[in-house]
């Protein structure tokens, strides 16, 4: 086997173990290579070792490994200012590095570290810009994302309107680029403005980019999902449910089912046809979810930790414990070895669990569970009443009502500092705190409590 098949070999082989999550062998393979071509020498051996290099990188990324991945970004641009031709190709190589490291630092929430690496890539993109090189329009976009997250939305709004323009006027007003300027615009607004001033754009640039019959664009399922997000943030629920299906069908067809895509929109659609009651169609995307999992990657991570605590919780919604309890057992274990006992993601799972004990009348093993997932979530207010919600329910089962009056009205006090005294999110708190009364027989505080819900729910 001559050396150069070799280095393909090794490449294939690290993308295979890249795919099942195995960095540490897939950077072992890649660096074998690289050591190859360096003893191999030649003409082509800084062309295939930055290539190389590069491909490092993203395994580092992938394994979320900061400095090593930043040390193969800076060592793969460092070769290419090094290349004493410089040409229009060389600088267009260096902006496409400088925009996949800030890529990354976006990814490791270094927005810093990012804006200036966009920053660099401009400068050369800009005076390259043309239908061969549109590039320049999409780093225009991440820019001013930042900018948006920044609080800087003025400035930011005026990028995108620049970046769109240039799309529409030298690439034409159905390019693909066009709708990727689109999508980054809705992107950075989203959570900022009303969801309707949004829906447009997105709709925009689902028309464009599924307007490509030979093959689903890659940004297409992205968009699709991104407006069924906007459509459920605006109440249009079965809107949502279509376009999470037809987002779904499109990301599995290409990227497939255990691509972290698809998987991010199946759990969407499984969470939204929870809410509406679907539990036997959510139940079947939470095991899929769940048999993904398990077959990329360690069978005992975080990701399979909360895929069995979706199903658990899912399970014990439909009142089906014997079965929901293993699920949540295993999540726990998972979670606490390799979190330790104390962190803030095991108090989901701890909150899941007590519910379940309660539905059970386990009253003392619910009492543990509740109090310790209190206990983790000391800092998260909104945690915290929902906690509290739930071991006031706990007393209250067991006929306890004084305690449980005196959580309630700490879970209420919580969510009336956050949301204001005549939310929605009150309804449930005030009308449980009615029960508590009529058990108490104080009917007039009662009265109160059901009227004052009755009356947030008739403003809504």
């Amino acid at each position: 086997m001559s050396k150069f098949n070799l280095q393909n070999e090794l490449l294939d082989r690290a993308r295979l173990a890249k795919q099942l999550e195995d960095y540490l062998g897939a950077e072992k393979l890649v660096k074998r290579a690289i050591a190859l071509t360096r003893q191999e020498g030649g003409p082509e051996e800084h062309t295939i070792t930055r290539y190389l290099t590069r491909e490092l990188a993203g395994i580092h990324v992938k394994a979320g490994s900061l400095k090593k991945a930043e040390n193969a970004w800076k060592s793969h641009l460092k070769s290419l200012r090094q290349i004493k031709k410089n040409t229009e190709t060389e600088q267009l190589e260096i902006s496409k590095t400088m925009v996949q490291m800030a890529l990354f630092y976006q990814s490791q929430d270094l927005a810093r570290q990012a804006k200036i690496r966009y920053g660099q890539a401009l400068k050369i993109q800009e005076p390259l810009f043309s239908k061969e090189n549109p590039d320049y329009v999409l780093t225009l976009s991440e820019y001013a994302r930042i900018l948006c997250r920044e609080g800087k939305r003025r400035k930011a709004e005026s990028l995108f309107l620049e970046a769109l323009k240039l799309a529409e006027n030298i690439l034409g007003d159905w390019d693909e680029y066009v709708a990727l300027v689109l999508r980054r615009r809705a992107l950075a607004f989203k959570g900022l403005v009303n969801p309707e001033l949004l829906e447009p754009y997105l709709e925009r640039a689902v028309a464009i980019l599924a307007d490509d019959s030979a093959s689903p664009h890659p940004e297409l399922s992205k968009s699709l999902a991104e407006l069924a997000d906007l459509s459920l943030e605006r109440g249009y629920v079965r809107r949502a449910e279509k376009l999470y299906v037809k987002s779904y069908q499109l990301s599995e067809g290409v990227l497939g089912s255990k691509h972290k895509d698809s998987v991010s929109i199946l759990t969407r659609l499984a969470r939204l046809r929870r809410s509406l009651r679907k539990y036997e169609e959510a139940e079947s995307h939470f095991r899929k979810i769940l048999t993904v999992a398990r077959q990329v990657g360690n069978s005992r991570s975080l990701k399979v930790a909360r895929a069995l605590r979706d199903l658990g919780s899912l399970l014990v919604e439909k009142r089906d414990y014997e079965k929901a309890e293993p699920f949540l057992l295993e999540a726990l274990d998972i979670q606490q070895s390799i979190l330790g006992r104390d962190h803030v993601d095991l108090a989901r799972t701890l909150i899941e669990l007590a519910s379940l004990h309660k539905s059970q009348n386990n009253f003392n093993l619910a009492e543990v569970e509740y109090k310790r997932a209190l206990k983790i979530r000391g800092t998260a207010p909104m945690a915290v009443a929902d906690t509290l919600t739930g071991l006031a329910l706990l007393h209250q089962a067991r006929k306890q009502h004084a305690p449980a009056e005196k959580l309630l009205l700490q879970a209420l006090s919580i969510k009336e500092e956050a949301f204001g005294p005549e939310a929605p999110q009150l309804v449930e708190t005030l009308n449980k705190l009615g029960s508590v009364y009529e058990n108490l027989l104080e009917v007039d505080r009662a009265i109160e409590f059901y009227e004052r819900a009755n009356v947030i729910e008739i403003q809504q």
